[in-house]
């Protein structure tokens, strides 16, 4: 009897103990023996790719001389007192094809699979050059950035960036985190 006792007790406190929360989450085991102010990472520039979605702005000192190379999507206006009020027009959204092209107003089909947005961006301020007195401002993103977070995280899947970057600290935060 007393040795059944005893093994519940055993049993008990085992489950017991074991039922502690887990505090320190090791983000980066041995991270002591890092030493990251040497490390010098070269900044990534994304490349285009087919299938990917752009938006181009093109901008200049006369709003109306870049109005034929800013595709704007219409706003829809239900009535009179509607809600849906745009305080700046939504421009159009450039898919590349898988050929990586897209089509352009006013210049036509562009190859810009395997460019970067800035050499995007420079390829098309050469071409406008001659439709335009200076040099226009022309800006281009990635709209479907998108990172794959799969492993030991509270929700795995695909998430969309906005801004191009991301490290892993964010892609796990934007996962919820690391399962315990």
């Amino acid at each position: 009897m007393r040795r059944l006792k005893l093994t519940l007790f055993a049993l008990v406190s085992l489950l017991l103990c074991s039922c502690s929360a887990y505090k320190k989450v090791p983000y980066l085991q041995g991270s002591e023996y890092l030493d990251m102010a040497n490390v010098k990472t070269p900044l990534y520039d994304a490349h285009i790719m087919p299938k990917d979605l752009l938006t181009i702005s093109v901008s200049c000192s006369e709003p109306e001389a870049a109005l034929p190379f800013n595709l704007v999507v219409p706003a829809s206006q239900t009535g009179i007192n509607s809600t849906n009020l745009v305080s700046q027009p939504t421009l159009q959204n450039y898919l590349v094809n898988n050929q990586g092209e897209i089509v352009f107003p006013v210049l036509g089909t562009l190859k810009v699979g395997g460019m970067t947005t800035q050499e995007t961006s420079e390829l098309i301020v050469g071409k406008l050059e001659r439709y335009l007195k200076e040099r226009p401002i022309v800006t281009v993103r990635l709209v479907n950035y998108k990172i794959s977070v799969i492993g030991e995280v509270s929700r795995p899947g695909v998430y969309t960036v906005n801004n191009e970057q991301v490290n892993v600290f964010e892609a796990v935060a934007m996962a919820g985190d690391l399962t315990i």
